[in-house]
């Protein structure tokens, strides 16, 4: 729900009165709080709960809600004076105080027990308690009933909130890490495809590496003060007006000394501050604007071109591995893995297998050697029962090691002590939150247009040999034998559409494909792939997402003692980077891109190679991951500073990518992001200062898109005039820095307001109205349903306007001729019958309802993870499951196919005839004529 809404409507229960809300300009009646369902998936939290949860009707509880912070209150009491709170406010009032939320008994069998209305509804207190799983970079947050609280705040922190409380009440004045704190207590509510069970006795952990490149080219982001002169609207309060006296009259308070004895009011000063101490918010009847002028000093960004760099990876951050023994038989690759202050990737391998032939190799007793000289903590394990290695990285707890040692000297091992008893008392397990999965399109996977529009290259030429990959799919779709199709539908099925019908349908009756119901949905399907994936920049190409590992053999050699810098597996190359992964063939040359991806000089070109070692100690890691030398090169800086705890590279053989990726990788250096991070944090362990840090957090969120949409606006700018503009190219290498920021904001602070400067580059005179580039403008309207003006919209000569072009000139057009036939002519005639009415009605009546949900979904999908996105749609189809009848008959199944079959009902169309299909199949099957049935 929105916290404006709870906000509005306490102050119209408090006022007795009805509010009025602002949309727009125009002030509308203030209704009820609006409220969705929304998902807490399984999780290692959700288990620990599970007994204190009070359930409704199944899975439904009221015990936790979700408060979204993204509109102010404006609002009205009775058509009166016009008041604002701002959601910034909202979220600090609601954080320091909980928030009240009247619930209402909804069941009608259960109403008619509750007599009256105060029966039927009551009050329950929440309170803050971490920042939504599902979306934790937006500053949504999830509210717990208050009585539930210290139970789930101490899990979720280990303890760690308790300790930090205390601290807080003896030294008020004391900063913690809040940042910190608040983006990995999530960590044990990400959604679980399945728990592991890995005692910490079979678990070694070492330090990472730090490795640099050979000195290179770069360019190098780092940010200055700069003091300019700002144009700022400055409102002014007449505070010697009766207007404004007789405002403040009524909210208790006076400006007059005399007038607070006599008139039973409060006396406050004629200052902002004063008005703001008592909670007055003034508003244009207060007053009077104006625009004054303002030198403020702001951090600003500059980019420095070098080419004595020598650029840092650090090896296997966020990374481990796994001995193939303990590895999931129903996971492939790796498993991403998530615990108290715990996440990982942990890559399968036969690593066991390694510490056997390096023993013998070197001449130590396999049985007896021991870690004590190797592990961080110096426990002495027995190399022999290692099951998994990881490195500090992948414990986030090492951040409060001052916390943990509970007022002591400050010691890792006394923490690790701490930690492992805490993880001990839970029984060691760990929820595997992603593994590796192929595309959804075989051998093929969709580029982004933000991928395409940064290929160094104007030339129509090349730029139509990486379109053609699509041209040829859509061609082939359309032609009027079918097969194409039907494949391309067995690949998009799944329980949410009708693919899976219509392709049994054919086969039960071939001839249904020339009905109008099958070709229109043939020429939607291959409308909306042209339009809305091909020339919106999501071309196909032979690849995959690949997630990334780094240098594995390099740490199974740090496990055991040795130099992991000799590990040779890899060479240093002067234009890419060598890789092994066994999607693709050794020799290949390939591109690879990373999100967030804005510039050619976050481009990569690769070298695939098939080391022995490699494929000798891990055969098993599939066709989805893909090893990096990041020892001596610049792979990490170069993909935007990934890590490897599961981030994914899209990887193309194709020729003229691989060939452009090596221009990139040539002429357009490597980013390196020199903005400094905040020396130490201003937080106080205060709800205020929560609430401050998240309205900082989910300001700066929008700056990911934001800092993409104007990088992609320089690109083509950039294209269009020549690819000579220098300004314009440490624009887009600025944005790139500035989309890096935007995201690691949710766990730590940098001296930069991300918001300002990307405000700032849009005000170049480079970047200054200019004109939209098509492509952009279409995309926007297509996501975001915005429009440009159309004077202001023009094909440009840049990679994603010329891709459109081609697309546009060279897929084919109406390439059918086929005879429609009318799908009645399919119906089978033996089956005759009014059927059940209200069974009939009752299921048309639950579809719509569905598909209400299904809409509002899809309408915000944004504000969803994808794993919450699903969840979310699979419990709303579930219920509609439930509640949808199971007892139909022959009868009323031919009359709900005639009635989802009219162009009409178009809406629940699908709904319907997907949950006849899969729930009554026989009959439904049974209602279209077989092929040679007389």
């Amino acid at each position: 729900m929105e916290a404006s809404h709870v906000y509005i409507n306490e102050c119209a229960v408090q006022a007795d009165a009805t509010a009025q809300y602002k949309i727009g300009k125009e002030y509308v009646d203030f209704q009820k709080i609006s409220t969705k369902r929304s998902v807490l998936a399984d999780s290692l939290f959700l288990r620990f709960m599970q007994s204190s949860i009070t359930r409704i009707g199944g899975d439904f509880s009221k015990d936790f809600i979700v408060l979204k912070f993204n509109y102010d209150a404006n609002y009205k009491i009775s058509d009166g004076v016009e008041e604002k709170l701002s959601k910034e406010e909202l979220r600090t009032l609601y954080y320091k105080n909980g928030v009240t939320f009247i619930s209402e008994v909804k069941d009608a069998k259960s109403k008619q027990k509750l007599s009256s209305e105060e029966d039927r509804c009551h009050s329950i207190h929440y309170k803050m308690l971490m920042r939504s799983p599902g979306k934790a970079k937006d500053g949504d947050c999830v509210f717990i009933r208050d009585n539930l609280y210290h139970k789930a705040i101490n899990f979720l922190t280990m303890g760690l909130y308790d300790l930090m409380n205390e601290e807080a009440k003896k030294n008020p004045n004391k900063v913690f890490k809040i940042v910190e704190l608040s983006a990995y207590l999530t960590l044990t509510t990400a959604a679980a495809n399945g728990y592991i069970r890995i005692p910490w006795n079979r678990i070694l952990v070492v330090p990472d590496e730090e490795v640099y490149s050979k000195r290179m080219n770069a360019v190098i982001v780092q940010s200055e003060p700069v003091t300019r002169t700002y144009e700022k609207k400055e409102f002014y309060i007449d505070f010697d007006s009766p207007k404004t006296e007789k405002l403040i009259n009524k909210k208790g308070f006076t400006f007059d000394e005399e007038k607070a004895k006599s008139h039973d009011l409060t006396y406050i000063a004629k200052t902002k501050k004063a008005l703001i101490d008592n909670g007055i918010r003034w508003n244009r009847y207060y007053g009077y604007s104006e625009i004054v002028e303002e030198d403020v000093t702001r951090d600003e960004c500059f980019a420095h071109y070098v080419s004595d760099e020598k650029v840092k990876n650090i090896l296997w951050d966020g990374m481990g591995l796994i001995d193939e023994s303990i590895f999931p038989k129903d996971m492939n690759g790796f498993i991403y893995c998530r615990s108290h202050f715990f996440k990982s990737c942990l890559f399968r391998g036969n690593i066991q297998d390694f510490f056997k032939d390096y023993c013998k190799e070197h001449g130590f007793d396999y049985k007896n050697f021991t870690t004590e000289k190797i592990d961080m903590f110096e426990r002495k394990l027995s190399l022999s029962n290692i099951d998994v290695v990881i490195t500090d990285k992948s414990l986030k707890w090492l951040k409060f090691v001052d916390v943990m040692s509970c007022g002591q000297k400050v010691d890792p091992k006394d923490a690790f002590k701490y930690y492992k008893q805490y993880m001990k008392s839970h029984d060691n397990w760990f929820s595997i939150v992603k593994t590796a999965h192929s595309s959804k399109w075989g051998d093929m996977q969709l580029m982004a247009y933000q991928m395409d529009n940064s290929l160094p290259t104007t030339d129509k030429n090349v730029l139509g040999r990486i379109a053609d990959q699509s041209v040829q799919f859509c061609n082939e779709l359309k032609l009027a034998d079918d097969e194409a199709y039907l494949k391309y539908l067995d690949q998009r099925k799944n329980n949410f559409n009708i693919n899976e019908m219509l392709i049994e349908l054919v086969k039960w009756n071939p001839d249904f494909r020339r009905t109008e119901f099958f070709r229109s949905k043939k020429t939607k399907d291959i409308s909306k792939l042209k339009n809305e994936y091909f020339k919106q920049g999501r071309l196909l190409q032979n690849g995959d997402n690949l997630t990334i590992m780094d240098n594995p053999i390099a740490l199974l050699l740090k496990a055991v003692g040795a130099d992991p810098l000799q590990e040779g597996c890899f060479d240093v190359v002067e234009d890419g980077v060598q890789c092994y992964t066994p999607r693709f063939k050794a020799g290949d040359r390939l591109a690879a891109f990373r999100s967030p991806h804005n510039s050619p000089n976050n481009i990569i070109h690769l070298y695939n190679i098939y080391p022995d070692r490699l494929v000798k100690y891990f055969p098993n890691i599939g066709q989805n991951v893909i090893v990096f030398n990041a020892i001596g090169t610049d792979t990490q800086p170069r993909l935007s500073g990934h890590d490897v705890d599961s981030d994914f590279v899209y990887t193309t053989n194709q020729p003229d990518l691989a060939e452009l990726a090596r221009i990139a990788y040539v002429n357009y250096p490597t980013i390196i992001n020199g903005v400094e991070e905040k020396g130490s944090s201003s937080y106080h362990f205060v709800l205020e200062d929560f609430a401050q840090m998240d309205n900082k957090i989910a300001s700066a969120q929008e700056s990911i898109g934001t800092s993409t949409d104007t990088a992609q606006l320089a690109l083509s700018y950039y294209y269009d005039e020549g690819m000579i503009s220098e300004e314009l190219k440490k624009c887009f290498v600025i944005l790139s820095v500035i989309g890096q920021i935007s995201i690691d904001l949710a766990k730590k602070e940098f001296n930069i307001d991300v918001v300002n400067e990307i405000n700032r580059i849009k005000r170049l005179p480079c970047m200054k109205d200019k004109d939209i580039p098509a492509f952009y403008a279409a995309t926007k309207k297509s996501r975001n349903n915005k429009d440009f003006d159309m004077d202001k919209i023009r094909s440009m000569n840049c990679p994603m306007d010329i891709i459109a072009d081609y697309i546009d000139e060279k897929v084919i057009g109406r390439a059918d001729g086929i005879d429609h036939l009318p799908i009645r002519n399919f119906f089978n005639k033996q089956v005759i019958g009014k059927g059940n009415r209200y069974k009939k009605e009752k299921l048309i009546r639950l579809a719509k309802s569905y598909n209400d949900s299904i809409r509002y979904l899809e309408n915000n999908k944004d504000q969803y993870t994808d794993d919450c996105f699903i969840n979310l749609k699979i419990t709303n189809m579930n219920q509609f499951l439930n509640r949808a009848s199971k007892s139909l008959d022959q009868e009323t199944i031919m009359q709900l196919v005639i009635y989802a079959l009219k162009d009409d009902n178009s809406d629940v169309s699908s709904i319907i005839l997907n949950f006849l299909f899969r729930e009554h199949h026989d009959e439904f099957m049974n209602f279209f004529v077989k092929k040679y049935q007389k």
